[in-house]
């Protein structure tokens, strides 16, 4: 028969066992993210070195055109050397003309004067990108400003780089004669993860289980084994992380180049290894933190694993399906279009402009218009579907069923339905709003137009129409709760109906109807289906909210990384109003 000393010694021994592998588990946490974080950043520096030197190589390539246009040097046989000698980053070489005029003076086409390839998708890819760079270049020079870098590369719809740069035949040409430039193939696979790195993920967590379960080790002092490991690895791979010097001629400007911005690697991925050993340091002290709760999870599964059985398929498919996104999301946020990793100045980028020209807003004023719509809706859903809940819950009214019936329409149809609908309904020239504006005698009203005050107000009206009935819903649900005799008592002490709503719904209203205000408020701060179908965030982006203004970002500007760093933010206001608002209220504690 087993004392109550051996029970007590099965007991730790299996504390041991839950505590060695929990910090086995936030030790592997650690390296693997390191060992990825690894091979991103090296991904990186490549990507950016192949970039500066593919930069290089295209000022070389355009200085020959720019003089072969002026008839002082040979372009062919420039081109021809280039692709032998730096055959295994360069796929081919190209040189378009602009084309000139015609004898009516009509512009021509841009054309090839060197490489034209043979793919039809390629060469007019090629030819738009020329366009559209000698476009620039020339506005630019028209500023006396320099060609932004980000305007010289493009990709190929099989995935592959170009940097093209304009050129001119004369000095003081203020128009370019065309674009020279390289086409890169594609990036191959990197070296990978050296092995020793792996066999530290393999090795460290079975030799701390070890020391955990036959020392005993007190939990902090795991969490200071786990960082210090965590920063070891760090540490001898950080040799690896730095940045080497570009290779290729940097000309960047010359005589017959237009100036232009030059491919850099950013001081993010120059302090690569500082960004990843505070990263690690950080994700090390918070492991350290959650072995505790971690080994009491284990130790609970262990002494009875039948319901976390029940569980794990749900938590298992909510992390594939909302964590890991999250997660890239949130990744994406540090890179220049996914590619090219940039530290914070996505962040930087947003929160002084959105997105720096092309018709965007302000993030600021973006900001205040949410708000601003976000308030205006919640106030104008919570009265009137509280107000029509307090005439439905009367015993008295004839026909509530289908009063009830007929209300909850506009929330039981898709919302872009309705939106698509209202939006017909705003058309000023044959929507039966401004019909029956005019049968009263007022002029037309351009809903849609130029004015953004109706916009907001179409957009507004849109939004209303959808959202009462869940309010109704709520407060007639919470409303019919409340006892019948508490109103009758309160008659009996004389309360008037306003006292009898203040001190007897309202209070009784507040556990129903915070949540709904909550939940409301989040849904309309991300109402997206909205403003994109009626408004379209018109005129000129003043109508926009913050996740309409990150979907033009990604799509318009296909700026992904800024879209990501633009989503990140919106969670974050949306997270610190859930919590205050948690706190202030006590919306999701439980009533006893």
């Amino acid at each position: 028969m087993a004392t109550l000393s051996d029970k007590g010694q099965a007991g730790r021994g299996r504390s041991a066992v839950a505590a060695g592998l929990a910090t086995a588990i936030a030790i592997a946490a650690i390296l693997f993210t390191a060992t990825t974080c690894y091979d991103l950043i090296e991904a990186a520096l490549r990507a950016g070195h192949r970039t500066q030197q593919a930069t290089a190589l295209a000022d070389h390539l355009g200085q020959a055109a720019g003089g072969a246009a002026a008839g002082r040097t040979d372009l062919a046989k420039a081109a021809a050397e280039l692709e032998r000698r730096h055959a295994p980053l360069v796929a081919f070489a190209f040189a378009t003309g602009s084309g000139g005029v015609d004898e009516f003076g009509i512009a021509r086409g841009a054309g090839f004067t060197w490489g034209e390839p043979k793919d039809e998708a390629v060469r007019i890819a090629l030819l738009n990108h020329a366009k559209g760079l000698n476009s620039v270049a020339e506005s630019s020079a028209g500023r006396g400003e320099t060609v932004p870098f980000d305007r010289l590369r493009t990709e190929l719809p099989d995935g592959r780089l170009v940097v093209a740069v304009p050129y001119r035949a004369k000095a003081s040409q203020k128009v370019p004669a065309g674009i020279a430039g390289v086409v890169l193939k594609v990036l191959p696979a990197g070296p990978g993860t050296p092995g020793w790195v792996w066999l530290l993920v393999l090795l460290c967590p079975l030799l701390l289980v070890a020391g955990v379960r036959y020392a005993s080790l007190p939990l902090p002092i795991t969490g200071v084994v786990t960082m210090l490991l965590g920063t070891a690895v760090v540490i001898s791979a950080a040799p690896a992380l730095m940045p080497a010097p570009g290779a290729g001629v940097q000309i960047l400007s010359g005589q017959y180049l237009f100036p232009h911005g030059g491919a850099t690697l950013s001081a993010a991925i120059a302090g690569a290894a500082g960004w990843l050993t505070i990263s690690l340091l950080v994700l090390a002290a918070i492991a350290g933190l959650l072995v505790g709760p971690l080994t009491t999870l284990i130790a609970a599964i262990r002494r009875d694993p039948v319901p976390y059985f029940y569980v794990g398929p749900a938590v298992l498919a909510t992390g594939v399906l909302i964590f890991v996104p999250f997660a890239v999301g949130v990744g994406l946020g540090f890179t220049y279009r996914g590619e090219e990793f940039v530290g914070l100045s996505n962040y930087e980028e947003v929160l002084a402009l959105a997105t720096g020209g092309h018709g965007a807003t302000h993030f600021f004023r973006t900001l205040l218009h949410t708000v601003l719509w976000t308030f205006t809706n919640v106030f104008l859903h919570v009265t009137l579907g509280l107000g029509l809940a307090l005439v439905l819950n009367r015993p008295d009214l004839r026909g509530r069923r289908y009063y009830r019936l007929l209300l909850i329409i506009p929330w039981a149809v898709p919302n872009y339905i309705t939106a698509l609908t209202w939006k017909w309904m705003f058309n000023t020239q044959y929507g039966p709003i401004n019909q029956m504006i005019e049968a009263i005698g007022v002029g037309q009203i351009d809903w849609l137009g130029q004015s953004p005050w109706t916009n907001f107000l179409a957009n507004l009206i849109t939004n209303v129409w959808l959202g009462f009935p869940f309010m109704m819903v709520i407060s007639l649900g919470a409303l019919q709760s409340i006892p019948g005799e508490l109103y009758e008592a309160a008659s009996i002490d004389g309360a008037s109906a306003v006292d009898k709503f203040r001190h007897i719904t309202m209070p009784l209203l507040r556990p129903a109807l915070f949540p709904a205000i909550i939940l409301g408020t989040i849904w309309t701060f991300n109402a997206f289906n909205i403003i994109y179908l009626v408004s379209g965030g018109a005129p000129d982006h003043q109508t926009e909210i913050l996740i309409t203004e990150a979907y033009y970002i990604f799509t318009v500007l296909q700026r992904t990384g800024l879209a990501a760093a633009y989503s990140v933010i919106i969670f974050l206001l949306l997270l610190v109003y859930t919590l205050v608002t948690n706190r202030l209220t006590n919306a999701t504690e439980a009533v006893d």
